[in-house]
């Protein structure tokens, strides 16, 4: 007679079939990053629209932000998810074909016509729930770094002050005494 619940055969084909997908996913990822490899060098003009909204919708520039500061294009986050040291100029165009076909299947328009709530609750459900989640958090990552880390130019420092003024210790000086002597010898007791 079996007990109820998994047995050790159960626990070992589950692990074994656990283990084989996450290695197909990661081989489908591998052949994607060569299927982009040899794809045309230069990005199409929808490519570069859509990636715009995408650092557009990461850090909202004067278009979506209703103060109008600057954003993840004025920090020219484009220039540096192209920048083939970063290592994500080969997902590129796949992260492009993801994001226009999940913004068509769920708004019935490409992702550069959405407003900034649509865009960013599609960027939200990529995160969760997708294939490609490191090539969007990877994305997400260099457009936040382009902007604060002040890669191309200092939008984004500006933007937050930093460093920020110092004002040293103003109030306070190493001249002033901290404590009466009480000695003739300048000790105190």
């Amino acid at each position: 007679m079996r007990e109820e619940g998994v047995s050790r055969r159960d626990l070992l084909k589950g692990i074994a079939a656990l283990s084989a997908s996450s290695v197909a996913g990661i081989s489908s990822l591998g052949l994607w990053a060569d299927a982009a490899e040899a794809a045309p060098k230069r990005p199409r003009s929808i490519e570069k629209k859509t990636l715009k909204a995408f650092a557009d919708t990461i850090i909202p520039g004067p278009k979506s932000d209703p103060e109008g500061s600057a954003g993840g294009v004025d920090a020219r986050a484009l220039k540096v998810l192209y920048d083939p040291y970063y290592g994500l100029k080969p997902f590129l165009g796949i992260l492009t074909r993801n994001l226009n076909r999940t913004s068509f299947f769920w708004y019935r328009r490409l992702f550069k016509d959405l407003d900034l709530d649509q865009r960013t609750r599609l960027v939200l459900l990529k995160d969760y729930y997708s294939l490609i989640k490191p090539v969007y958090e990877q994305a997400e990552i260099l457009v936040k770094l382009a902007f604060y880390g002040a890669i191309i130019n200092s939008v984004g420092t500006d933007y937050i002050s930093f460093p920020g003024p110092s004002f040293g210790y103003y109030d306070y000086s190493f001249n002033e005494k901290l404590a009466e002597e009480t000695t003739e010898d300048g000790n105190l007791p």
